[in-house]
Parts: C-alpha cells; structure tokens; sequence
C-alpha cells in the first residue's frame, strides 16, 4: 500500500491553508476583497518591505506588511518582520502607508502601489498576469501543472 498521494485529488481551502500556511487569505464568501499590494525599495538594495491588504465586508481594511527578497516571480522570499494591521479603518491604513512612503521617499526609495479595490480575484488576477505584477496561474493552466 503507498502512502503517496494521489495527483488528482480534489484540494480543499482548509488544506491548502495548512500546506502553503498564507499570511493573508481572502474569502469572497465574506465580502472580503483584494485591496492594494504596495512595495516599498530602496536603490542598490535587493530586499523589499510590501503591504498586502484586503477590504472586508465591513468596509475596514486588514493587512499585513513584511519585508524579503523578490523572486523573479515577483513573490516575496524569506518574509521577515511580519507585521498584521487587522480589522482597522481605511484611514488608519493610510496613515501607515504615507509614514512608510515618507521614510522611503526621503531615502531615494520607489514605491509601487497596485490597487484591486473592487475587484474580484479572478478580475484581479488576469490584471496581474497582464501587467506582470505576478505569475498567476488560471483555468486549465493550473490543471496542466497539477495545483
């Protein structure tokens, strides 16, 4: 008997959360919703510190914000000083994005903010595959390699 798994077995949620242990999940089912991914960088340095944010049914913002070295994907390595900001008003994310955008702008750094605010995660996706902001995979591209 082998205790493979079986390449064709229906993944739930549940399970992939444990598998790829996400620091951000968004559940439309909620109300909840992509709302912006901004990365802060400074010239000459290969790390970057993003903001991942969702809205909420309650119109509030959860995020989370981290720092690491962007893959050629795009996706983020080594996450490090993970700090969440939950169920807080839209104007309380802003004022942590301006302080964050202040300290870099002052130190020569670019900031590149991409806003999904109102979107769905499929209308967001194709959005990121077409602007390159990151690799997504969609409907029988994901059957062909197995997620």
């Amino acid at each position: 008997m082998s205790n493979k798994k079986k390449r064709n077995a229906p993944h739930n949620l549940q399970n992939l959360q444990q598998k790829l242990n996400p620091i951000i999940t968004i559940d439309e089912s909620k109300g909840e919703s992509l709302f912006m991914i901004v990365d802060f960088s400074l010239p000459k340095w290969n790390h970057v510190r993003r903001i991942m944010s969702k809205r909420l049914a309650n119109r509030n913002i959860t995020s989370v914000i981290y720092a690491g070295t962007p893959g050629p994907d795009r996706t983020v390595t080594n996450k490090q000083n993970i700090l969440y900001m939950n169920d807080a008003p839209e104007a309380k994310f802003w004022e942590a994005y301006k302080a964050l955008e202040f300290l870099y702008r002052t130190a020569g750094g670019t900031v590149e903010i991409r806003n999904y605010d109102g979107k769905s995660m499929q209308e967001a996706a194709a959005l990121m595959k077409m602007l390159g902001h990151a690799k997504v995979w969609q409907g029988e591209e994901c059957d062909r390699i197995n997620l």
